[in-house]
């Protein structure tokens, strides 16, 4: 197997979970995991963290651990098993009921004739009734509720007074398993890695922050949240229940393109290979997906459901290594840099240009990782060592 520039990531779950499933996927050349932190508890989330570390450890290989936090998403409670809904049934979400969602600011927002989005846009509702912190919808389309599920209300996002406090629990829970990254779920601005930041070195971490860019105004802020986060996700599942799907490739690339620009990593996931959720292999459309990842330049493709739950997990991340590694064959890293970009970047293309005419590997020494990110972002063939 080839070193591949692009790296693959894969999300734990029951489905692979054991740490002889995970080392297989390290042989297959998996050997980022992001622990869901939407689902399961402390003891769930630590075991993986421990199982996958072990697994690592058997095969020699270093493992990248993400703990992926609930953010301010507004998500299904109250309920102990999901249930089905026909279209023209109705269901009643509240405050405190059977089926709640335990988000005043929801209620706050949302109005009668809004679209409720459920399942990556797999559902809709139509919100028919608003009775002070209670709301009747009306199904569109067939769907199934499940525990836990998010929600979104089309055309519009949901205030949460505090991102920190939305998210306190789950850092906690990063730092005491001493995991390498934190995916900030639902972020809309700068300020809210800032907060993040700040938060986890007044507790002694240097954790790496991957914002999530799933909501419009994530999307809107773009360019300063590349400059704030350590990586950027592009979480195409949420991106499709806010914005019409038709618009969510154009949107990739304009997140790749912002990404690329403050020398930033960028994570592509969500129903990369979905159809190998309940299918042995993929469908040709999601293989040419996976190839206009790896020709826009994407630096990690991260399986999601199709790991976690799905009934093929190592047959899933052999189909996407093999398809990155078809195409990275024939696909030249991108080698151009932005009109009004400093020195150091054109410093950091002649690295590597250099570098490539001898056949020669890049070794840094850099203080803060600046120089290193500047010459990553060109994926030099040698590859780049980078000390501090």
């Amino acid at each position: 197997m080839m070193q591949l520039k692009t790296k693959l990531a894969c999300t734990l779950g029951p489905s692979l979970s054991s740490q002889e499933d995970i080392a297989e996927a390290i042989s297959l050349g998996c050997k980022i995991f992001r622990i869901n932190f939407s689902h399961g508890d402390m003891s769930f989330w630590r075991r993986l963290a421990d199982d996958a570390r072990q697994a690592a450890d058997k095969t020699g290989e270093r493992c990248v651990l993400i703990g992926d936090l609930k953010g301010g998403s507004v998500r299904v409670a109250g309920l102990d098993r999901s249930f089905t809904l026909n279209v023209g049934e109705r269901v009643r979400f509240s405050l405190d009921g059977p089926v709640n969602l335990p988000y005043p600011e929801f209620f706050e927002t949302v109005e009668v004739g809004d679209t409720l989005v459920f399942d990556d846009g797999r559902g809709i509702l139509k919100v028919v009734a608003h009775r002070g912190r209670s709301i009747e919808s009306e199904a569109v389309r067939p769907l199934t509720i499940s525990p836990n599920k998010s929600i979104v209300i089309r055309g519009k996002e949901v205030e949460t007074p505090d991102y920190l406090k939305a998210s306190r629990e789950g850092l906690e829970a990063a730092v005491s398993m001493g995991l390498d990254y934190v995916g900030l779920s639902f972020v809309k601005r700068a300020e809210d890695i800032d907060a993040v930041r700040n938060y986890l070195e007044s507790r002694g971490s240097w954790m790496g922050l991957i914002a999530k860019v799933e909501t419009p105004s994530a999307v809107q802020n773009i360019d300063k949240i590349c400059e704030k986060s350590d990586a950027v996700l592009i979480a195409r599942g949420d991106l499709g229940m806010h914005f019409p799907l038709e618009l969510v490739p154009k949107l990739q690339k304009t997140i790749i393109e912002a990404a690329y620009n403050a020398c930033k990593p960028v994570i592509v996931a969500t129903q990369l290979l979905g159809t190998m959720v309940n299918e042995p292999v993929p469908s040709r459309s999601e293989i040419v997906d996976v190839m206009s990842c790896v020709e826009d330049g994407v630096d990690v493709l991260m399986l999601t459901a199709e790991t976690a739950v799905g009934r093929y997990p190592l047959e899933s991340i052999q189909w996407l290594s093999n398809i990155a590694e078809t195409y990275e064959k024939g696909t030249r890293p991108r080698r151009t840099i932005p009109p009004d970009s400093e020195v150091m970047d054109r410093f950091a293309l002649a690295v590597v240009n250099l570098a490539e005419s001898l056949a020669a590997k890049i070794a840094i020494f850099t203080m803060n990782g600046h120089m290193a990110r500047r010459i990553a972002r060109f994926k030099p063939v040698g590859g780049v060592i980078a000390a501090t």
